[in-house]
């Protein structure tokens, strides 16, 4: 039997797929056991001819058992 966590993330990037990548890339660091995402929201800056996109995710992950003794 295993336990899920979700965490939200922000993640930003010159595509939404880079942003997305950025947030996951960032998690794998410190979360093992990621299972899945959710993109919760989209949204972007514009700073002049230059758009960054922002993108909001919910991550699940599988919590880890560990034996104490």
């Amino acid at each position: 039997m295993s336990v899920q966590k979700a965490v939200d993330l922000v993640g930003t990037g010159d595509t939404i797929q880079d942003a997305v990548t950025e947030a996951l890339d960032r998690a794998r660091l410190s979360l093992d056991g990621i299972t899945s995402f959710e993109v919760q929201r989209v949204a972007g800056m514009v700073d002049g001819a230059a758009t960054t996109y922002q993108v909001q995710l919910r991550v699940w992950f599988t919590l880890l058992e560990r034996m104490h003794g």
